[in-house]
């Protein structure tokens, strides 16, 4: 089975903390088990820490597009708009990540640790930023991020060293972003556009079964077509269609791999008009027709135990 971030309508991650009581959670993002090699377009109201073990990772934080190597850490505010992608170039990309609510460091929104410590960073300017390797400035947020990855639940004192790790990460989180903006990716004016490249992309999500054209998409949105596309080429760095078509091959290769499901009534599902035009667009994507890949003739690995995502 591949792997995908398990969303909603709206791109919302259910994050499927393992123990409710205490959410917290450490995951290990192996593109290579991932549909397309992409942790897909999602937001949570977590926050979101990570670091990159090998490889490259194009990453995008809202419209912002960061390149990722080993060794460079990153922060996503809440409710914020990311997604990584395994260059073509690179064939081992691996990151971890940490996510936490803020509940985790404060149960009551009103008291006076939210107001002074966490309430100007979620409706603040930053969607969130990112430390290269060789950053000495990030050195105390790298180390605690590498800690946290390595502590195991089966640690003395797990629970109450992850509390103590996380505030600190917390407190440095704010020392960082207290300097200069060197690296912050930035809110450019109001969410409007991000909220709007939301609602366009879970419009897809849902009727991709059927004939979706970029008019439909824009008469959506209430924008015009030439907004459509902007708004694709800022958050997605591609055209209506061609995600509409990923998103659709994303589906169908996770058919072809976990159902018994016939390749023509794939096809058929995944909003496509005729089994040519299909098996020569996933062809194009995969490198091989729907049934080698089935077979497992592929160039995407199977996924391994060691990657934890849902």
């Amino acid at each position: 089975m591949l792997n995908r971030i398990d969303v909603g309508k709206n791109l919302r991650e259910r994050v499927p903390y393992s123990d409710i009581t205490f959410p917290f959670n450490v995951w290990l993002d192996i593109f290579n088990d991932f549909i397309n090699h992409t942790v897909n377009c999602h937001w949570h109201y977590d926050f979101e820490y990570g670091c990159v073990l090998s490889g490259t990772v194009d990453y995008y934080i809202n419209n912002t597009h960061i390149k990722l190597r080993k060794g460079d850490c990153f922060f996503v505010n809440s409710n914020v708009l990311h997604m990584g992608k395994q260059p073509d170039s690179c064939s081992d990309a691996v990151m971890f990540t940490i996510t936490f609510p803020v509940t985790l460091l404060t149960s009551n929104i009103s008291d006076t640790i939210y107001a002074k410590y966490f309430q100007s960073v979620m409706n603040g300017r930053i969607d969130g930023f990112h430390v290269e390797s060789g950053d000495l400035r990030g050195q105390d947020i790298k180390k605690l991020l590498t800690d946290l990855y390595n502590s195991k639940p089966t640690d003395f004192c797990y629970e109450l060293k992850c509390m103590n790790r996380v505030s600190r990460l917390w407190i440095e989180t704010l020392r960082y972003i207290g300097n200069d903006d060197d690296g912050f990716v930035l809110r450019t004016g109001s969410t409007h556009h991000a909220e709007r490249i939301k609602e366009i992309l879970s419009y897809i999500h849902e009727h991709y079964e059927g004939k979706i054209t970029v008019d439909d998409l824009a008469k959506y949105a209430n924008i015009s077509r030439a907004e459509c596309f902007r708004c694709f080429s800022r958050f997605m760095n591609k055209s209506p269609v061609e995600y509409i078509n990923e998103y659709r091959m994303s589906v169908a290769a996770k058919l072809l791999k976990e159902s018994e499901m016939s390749v023509t009534d794939i096809y058929s599902k995944c909003g496509f008009e005729n089994a040519s035009y299909f098996v020569k667009v996933f062809k194009g994507k995969y490198g091989v027709t729907p049934l080698r890949y089935r077979k497992g003739d592929t160039v995407i690995a199977e996924q391994r135990q060691r990657c934890n995502r849902i």
